[in-house]
């Protein structure tokens, strides 16, 4: 992928949003036949968060969303570009992004719904949004990823059940300095390559079964090839990541944070370890969340903004794989500190 030539956009803050229901792995094996050592063993992950039956994923993102807006000190009404990032929403139809925009009063038309790229949608809806502020007279998007992946496992299932979490997380970019600058979004990589190793049938398709052959033949729930999904990840990200670092002209040893997608802990900690990264500039929010999908880089974001590790001058690097597979890398010279109050 080329260099971003360009006008610079950057994150300005991050937001989190998450339920209050803390799910431990020995909750987990109260249905699921495994054991907590084994769990953690196998995925790094502690625990994670489900939404209450009494709650949705709206209501989760729009808070995030809320939460960015704030920690920018910026206005809903000065939002220009609204992108949302959700493989798990209430309803496909109407829209995520205009009920949010509706509940926060964010006016804007240019509303965009990524939901087909699970867990690298928040890649794909920062690169998006950081083409649609392009447009002259435009300055600010809001980037929401979103996800509540509990209510689309197996709970009996414990190939996928382990290692999914709830979570809705936000950031808010801004556009500014002249085109080719050195600051801002310097270089990215987006990749794919078809296949089912991850997948879930639409509504759609379990009506057609139903009515065509009177039962639903694919099944309902997430359902996942850890050993492929591994191995795609493995390969993918590093080399996403090398090809947007070498696009952006900046050596892997100058990065000073990298918001991964939180597939696992030990995924994230595998991907730091072969690429010879400094653990401490990566952050693992995969421990106590799990995997929270199109949330998941954008919570590691987050973690390392509110830790005071994105500060004006840092280089930061996005990453994230998903189902399909879609993968992809962004890489920032941050002209201002990143700010995730709370």
């Amino acid at each position: 992928m080329p260099a971003w030539a360009l006008a610079p956009v950057s994150p300005v803050s991050v937001g989190i949003a998450l339920p209050d229901n803390v799910v431990s792995n020995a909750r987990l094996c109260e249905d699921l036949d495994s054991t907590p050592a084994w769990i953690e063993e196998k995925t790094g992950i502690k625990e994670r968060r489900f939404l209450d039956t009494d709650e949705n994923i709206t209501g989760l993102a729009t808070q995030a969303a809320a939460n960015a807006l704030a920690n920018a000190d910026i206005a809903a009404s000065d939002i220009e570009v609204l992108v949302v990032a959700c493989t798990s929403p209430d309803w496909l139809m109407p829209s995520l992004g205009v009920m949010i925009a509706t509940e926060l009063s964010i006016t804007t038309p240019r509303i965009i719904d990524i939901t087909q790229h699970a867990c690298s949608s928040s890649v794909y809806a920062i690169y998006t949004a950081a083409c649609m502020l392009q447009e002259e007279g435009l300055e600010n998007a809001l980037v929401v990823g979103a996800e509540c992946i509990s209510r689309n496992t197996d709970p009996n299932d414990r190939r996928t059940r382990v290692f999914f979490g709830d979570a809705a997380a936000a950031t808010v970019l801004r556009k500014g300095g002249a085109t080719g600058a050195s600051e801002g979004l310097l270089g990215y990589d987006l990749g794919s390559s078809l296949s089912h190793a991850v997948a879930m049938a639409s509504p759609s398709q379990l009506c057609h079964e139903r009515a065509t052959m009177g039962r639903e033949v694919s099944p309902r729930y997430l359902r996942m090839d850890g050993r492929v999904v591994w191995q795609e990840a493995t390969t993918q990200v590093p080399k996403s990541i090398n090809d947007a670092l070498a696009a952006s002209q900046v050596d892997v040893h100058q990065v000073n944070a990298f918001a991964l997608h939180q597939a696992s802990a030990v995924l994230v900690r595998h991907i730091t370890a072969s690429m010879g990264i400094d653990k401490e500039k990566v952050a693992v929010t995969a421990e106590w969340l799990g995997n929270t999908a199109a949330a998941s880089p954008l919570t590691a974001l987050w973690q390392l903004a509110r830790d005071g590790r994105t500060r004006r001058g840092d280089h930061l690097v996005i990453s994230a794989i998903g189902a399909g597979f879609l993968w992809g890398s962004l890489c920032f010279k941050l002209p201002n500190d990143i700010v995730a109050e709370g």
